[in-house]
């Protein structure tokens, strides 16, 4: 059974952006399996020890505004979890001191068995209703996000309590609108890796239009989902090593050219999504790999998705938090396009050569636009258009200007 072509198919005719429940799969997943399975992380040379492992728990955010569906893909994937039975579902409201102590109590399951790892999935269809504020909070999640840096227990004093936590892995999956983010997200959260560590997924229409007058071909058979999760809730152990694998030299190849391509277009990113997704892309890769079978095994086609599905949300993390930052300076990104155009033979580059370049620089393409339609009417420009290919070309004179005023920059 494919678990997420199953989901998509089946809510296929629902209004819910699809983007929200494919998310919301992965983030199923990625509660059933908690830190039972992991992919071993910079593998010691003739040693079977390894520099970390990675575990599959991610945080998502389903943003969106109010009205736009985003309820329901939260609920499903919290009905299939608890159909499961492996983890604590943390839902409603809740203060960190709360969840904490969740966290910590261990719960007899059915048969008298002792569960006491400290699990859980937070869900919630509003993320700003459901933890009560409290400084703390981000900052804890924060830190719990990391499970391969919090082997053993984990301990933590608010307000004269004391918790105790032995290996903590937290899932998360929340919803939001653009007026309760800025609300409830501080600049301490956007810049202190909360939202690095938080998949974005940013939608601005519904999928279709169904008043659900008529039958539906089909709906989600969550028994069926359910069960799949339940084979995957009793997998323990590593994915096989990624190292001289064709998804490993994929992902290998991918990560050398865009840190390189960071490093060269000196791409900032405050919020810390970049420096994290490399890690990013990894948790996603396991969770697709889950998704369509049990063999603990990323193949070439599955991390070629991982990466493809992850590079659409940098910009939304971008679009979420451009608030956060003040207002947007696009300086950098225009002295690049400058810089490229003046110093490219002959001095021209398409539109579609130009966003694939420096697509990390800019939060929408809208932004973009509005920069060469700048440079147009600036004279630094001329836009062509020959066949279906939009060019930018900078004219001899705008060449000439330039390369005075670097040499006079430059001091030559």
């Amino acid at each position: 059974m494919n678990f997420l072509a199953e989901l998509m198919e089946s809510t296929k005719e629902l209004e819910p952006p699809r983007s929200f429940w494919y998310w919301s799969g992965l983030t199923a997943i990625s509660a059933v399996v908690m830190d039972n399975v992991w992919l071993p992380r910079g593998e010691m040379k003739d040693s079977k020890e390894v520099y970390f492992k990675m575990f599959p728990n991610i945080y998502v955010m389903l943003h969106a505004d109010s009205g736009l569906k985003k309820g329901p893909p939260v609920a499903l994937a919290k009905d299939l979890v608890r159909r499961v039975n492996c983890t604590k579902i943390i839902s409603g409201r809740s203060s960190i001191q709360a969840i904490l102590k969740e966290l910590g109590t261990s719960s007899t399951e059915p048969g008298g068995k002792i569960k006491n790892k400290s699990a859980a999935f937070i869900a919630s269809s509003e993320f700003s209703s459901s933890i009560v504020e409290d400084r703390a909070a981000m900052t804890i999640l924060t830190d719990l996000y990391d499970r391969h840096w919090n082997e053993g227990d984990w301990r933590s004093l608010l307000k004269m309590e004391i918790f105790s936590l032995k290996d903590p892995i937290v899932t998360l999956l929340v919803a939001t609108n653009a007026a309760h983010f800025d609300d409830f997200i501080g600049l301490k959260d956007v810049n202190g890796g909360f939202i690095g560590r938080m998949f974005m997924i940013v939608e601005r229409e519904t999928s279709v239009l169904n008043p659900l007058i008529n039958e539906l071909e089909m709906v989600p058979n969550r028994e069926k989902l359910a069960n799949y999760l339940k084979t995957l809730s009793t997998l323990k152990g590593p994915f096989q090593s990624l190292r001289g694998t064709p998804a490993g030299n994929l992902y290998h190849n991918w990560y050398m050219d865009f840190y390189e391509q960071i490093k060269k277009q000196h791409v900032k990113d405050d919020t810390g999504t970049i420096q994290r997704f490399g890690d990013s892309i990894l948790k996603v890769a396991m969770l697709l790999s889950l998704s369509r079978d049990t063999s603990l095994i990323i193949d070439e086609p599955t991390m070629h998705e991982a990466i493809s599905q992850c590079e659409r949300l940098i910009s939304s993390a971008r679009q979420t938090t451009i608030g956060k930052k003040g207002k947007a300076s696009n300086i950098h990104l225009k002295n690049l396009i400058l810089e490229e155009l003046r110093t490219r033979e002959p001095h021209m580059i398409s539109h579609e050569q130009l966003t694939k370049k420096y697509w990390m620089h800019y939060d929408s393409l809208t932004a973009l636009s509005d920069i060469m339609i700048g440079f147009h009417d600036a004279g630094l420009i001329k836009v062509e258009n020959r066949g279906s290919v939009v060019v930018y070309i900078m004219p001899d004179l705008a060449v000439e200007k330039l390369n005075q005023f670097m040499a006079g920059k430059r001091g030559d």
